[in-house]
């Protein structure tokens, strides 16, 4: 085939996969999961009726407070029937009736362009999108190879499972660490970042994505690797300085790549591995510390910076379609980004405009949260995967 026709049938394609992926956008919805309800009434309909009307209440309350944070007070109650208005479809499960009393389960969606029109109305600063759910699969890295599930030894996945701290906006779910999730995925499958096999587990766990937590530690240290995933490529987390939650004796360095090591001297209470004693202390303010930087990386990432806007030209090289439509689905994320616009679609790049809110720098900043490198090359910019 002659590259012109590639390349016609690369834009035919394309043509497809923008219409789609439109369309899938038109009729977004944001799911609140879980929500339990138990009403009673004169009779059972009469209970279900008011047990649904709480939980789309309920639901709302709960999605405007993963996306409008510590601004939610700010954001009016719609009433009921606006509320009714803007849920798409509800759910229910483990559904127990009764003389006069219902209880459920009850899963509430969204229409997601309802719900970003009434914060936009409300004048809060808010995510443009739900905060989502993830499952932390917690691997250990001894320095002779790499843990993950209980019968290899692993207390930082202990850690994880004991974590109850409240307040947190990106909620995380531990693994249970049973025979269905020792089949799903080894070690070597998480720190790769095996995405069909965690798909399993997202469908399990009914969670949205998967947070890889790679931690290093012996008698001196203590450090670790996150990474997002709620698709293929994984996206790399800053982990911030945490707060003075350590054991007593232990001192802090900032490494070049904003990694927090937290050297501890060994104290009561410890358990032996990779030849040293750790503070079993350390992966509790490791949990601690990871969960802090989630929550700073989600705020960044889906906040919409203030400023005027702006466009540019960027090229994106691409060895496939699927390539670009990956790419063109990280594009959507950054709350920078208004719009990515594609100009021209050739086999091997696609030129696009991109629109966008705040300065040049927060621009790259946004990409670089989804995993995406803006670089120069000579009178060029280039948008590739890190």
């Amino acid at each position: 085939m002659c590259k012109a026709a590639v390349t016609t049938a690369l834009i035919g394609l394309l043509t497809v996969a923008l219409w789609t992926n439109e369309a899938l956008a038109a009729g977004q919805v944001f799911t609140v999961r879980d929500v339990a309800v138990d009403e009673t009434a004169g009779d059972a309909q009469a209970a279900q009726q008011v047990a649904l009307r709480s939980a789309e209440i309920i639901a709302w309350n709960r999605l405007i407070d993963s996306m409008a944070g510590v601004n939610a007070s700010q954001v009016g109650q719609p009433d009921s029937a606006t509320l009714q208005t803007m849920v798409q479809s509800l759910e229910f499960a483990d559904e127990k009736i009764t003389t006069g009393r219902y209880r459920a389960l009850v899963t509430v969606r969204f229409r997601s362009d309802a719900v970003l029109g009434w914060l936009e109305t409300s004048g809060v600063a808010h995510a443009s999108a739900p905060t989502p759910t993830l499952l932390v699969l917690p691997v250990l890295d001894t320095g002779d190879g790499h843990v993950l599930w209980l019968e290899g030894g692993n207390p930082w996945l202990t850690a994880w499972q004991r974590d109850r701290s409240p307040g947190h906006v990106v909620p995380v779910v531990a693994p249970v660490a049973d025979l269905d999730d020792l089949l799903a995925i080894d070690e070597a499958g998480a720190v790769s970042g095996d995405w069909s096999a965690m798909q399993g587990l997202i469908s399990r766990y009914r969670a949205d994505g998967v947070l890889v937590a790679i931690a290093r530690a012996n008698g001196e240290s203590f450090e670790q690797t996150l990474t997002w995933y709620e698709g293929p490529i994984g996206t790399i987390v800053p982990v911030n300085r945490p707060e003075p939650i350590s054991p007593a004796g232990s001192t802090e360095t900032i490494v070049t790549d904003g990694t927090v090591v937290i050297s501890t001297a060994p104290v009561e209470g410890t358990s032996d591995y990779a030849g040293g004693a750790v503070a079993v202390g350390d992966y509790a303010a490791g949990v601690a510390q990871a969960r802090v930087s989630l929550d700073n990386f989600w705020s960044v990432a889906t906040t919409a910076p203030t400023g005027p806007d702006a466009v540019m030209v960027a090229e994106i090289p691409i060895r496939s379609l699927a390539e670009w439509v990956e790419i063109r689905n990280l594009l959507a994320r950054p709350a920078v980004l208004n719009q990515s616009l594609p100009l021209v679609v050739g086999v091997d790049r696609v030129r696009v405009l991109l629109r966008y809110v705040g300065s040049f720098e927060q621009l790259r900043t946004g990409l670089r949260q989804v995993g995406l490198n803006l670089t120069a090359q000579g009178n060029t910019w280039l948008i590739v995967p890190l």
